[in-house]
């Protein structure tokens, strides 16, 4: 099931088989003898180049909340990816949600979906998103979130072909060594992917110390500073951090 007012387009295309093998193959030719922490990122390359789309993201989930990108193959991704984190909706934030693809094949008309995300995604310069969930029905870890700078639907094969790489890249997660403690371990990647979104709790708790607020008080006025302001929290948090910013002055 996905939810995808549009619809998926149609025609003829290789068979589920071909596709798989497609896209196994691919994804094994990229990541051999890639050290963990190199393999975020040649992950996403290796599945851009599997999709007909202009760029892409891997973002986790922790708790069932849109957290931490893992790997983007270009800014406008980790741009999408920090406002979906920002404003708690989007296409990947609903796909976690509903453990479904969520696909936006023209973004200007869905601004009744999600009425804050798709003013800041247009500014982008995506046009179009296509979400799908990492891991099953009953646990999803993240999201392959993808875009386009055009309009448009993906063709019955390419999201299948999409859903296969989602289902590739959460046996290549799952199988890393998420214990090992050496610097090449997955620990110290995924650390560093993380460390900008660290930044937004970490701001979140001097907004705490400084107002007496609750934790989800905190982040709720982080990022609504950020949405009025036209910004991703990360930014906001920066700005708290370095103290360039405080809430205590009528705020």
């Amino acid at each position: 099931m996905t939810e995808n007012p549009a619809g998926d387009g149609g025609g003829n295309g290789p068979s589920l088989s071909e596709l798989r093998i497609a896209v196994v193959r691919e994804i094994a030719t990229a990541l051999t003898g890639v050290p963990a922490e190199d393999v975020p990122g040649r992950l996403c390359a290796a599945l851009l180049n599997l999709l007909p789309v202009t760029g892409l993201a891997l973002n986790l989930t922790a708790e069932g909340i849109y957290s931490t990108t893992l790997g983007a193959t270009d800014a406008t991704a980790s741009r999408l990816a920090d406002i979906q984190f920002t404003l708690g909706e989007g296409p990947g934030v609903r796909a976690a949600e509903v453990s479904a693809p969520v696909l936006a094949p023209d973004l200007s008309q869905d601004a009744r979906r999600w009425p804050l995300f798709v003013p800041q995604a247009l500014q982008t310069g995506a046009r179009a998103m296509y979400a799908i969930p990492l891991g099953n029905s009953t646990v999803v870890i993240g999201t392959l979130d993808l875009y386009r700078d055009t309009a448009g639907r993906l063709a019955p094969a390419d999201l299948a072909s999409a859903v296969l790489a989602a289902d590739a890249s959460t046996a290549v997660l799952a199988g890393l060594d998420h214990g090992k403690a050496s610097p090449e371990g997955v620990a110290s990647w995924l650390h560093g992917a993380g460390e900008a979104h660290n930044e937004v709790y970490q701001a979140a708790g001097m907004l705490m110390a400084q107002l007496g607020a609750k934790a989800d008080e905190a982040l709720l006025l982080l990022r609504a500073r950020a949405f009025r302001e036209g910004r991703t929290a990360t930014e906001v948090a920066e700005d708290v951090l370095l103290r360039r910013i405080d809430f205590t002055e009528n705020d």
